[in-house]
């Protein structure tokens, strides 16, 4: 059942991401709805459902958005996914504040790793200043937030009925 609501929960993140890239084509990079499902994933799956989950949202963005090598997003997510699920398995990170904190770094080190390794690679890839960095992670940081605890209320009602 938990691969049926990590496939249906990409398939929102590709929903959404298109959506934005239609209607707002110029911010459409502010938000990363492909982190958000690998972030969740991580913090309520563990490790490895956090890596593939962020494998299989990598793959969906580098085929439907990414540029002449596909498998860039696939690596970093992979890494990030990993690294929250740690995280989420080590430390109480139930609250609100440290899911924002979370999403906050989980955003900052997915475009770090993601603008090293097309260096490393030699892949055109357009980078966003630290201005845009920080106002990624500002914005994934609040949505998933909210978006983590309406899904979490529906999730306990479901349970109490």
């Amino acid at each position: 059942m938990r691969v049926a609501w990590t496939a249906a929960a990409i398939l929102a993140a590709l929903l959404v991401q298109t959506a934005l890239s239609q209607l707002l084509p110029g911010q459409a990079r502010a938000l990363d709805p492909f982190l958000l499902v690998l972030v969740y994933c991580g913090l309520h799956g563990g490790e490895t459902h956090g890596m593939l989950a962020g494998a299989a949202a990598g793959w969906v963005e580098d085929v439907h958005f990414g540029g002449p090598v596909v498998g860039l997003s696939g690596l970093t997510k992979v890494i990030v996914g990993f690294g929250v699920g740690v995280a989420g398995a080590r430390f109480l990170l139930t609250g609100a504040t440290p899911r924002l904190l979370v999403l906050f770094a989980a955003t900052l080190v997915d475009a770090l790793l993601f603008e090293r390794f097309a260096v490393i690679f030699d892949v055109p890839a357009q980078s966003l200043s630290l201005t845009g960095i920080v106002l990624r992670a500002g914005v994934n940081a609040l949505a998933g937030a909210l978006i983590f605890e309406i899904v979490d209320r529906q999730l306990r009602r479901e349970a109490r009925a």
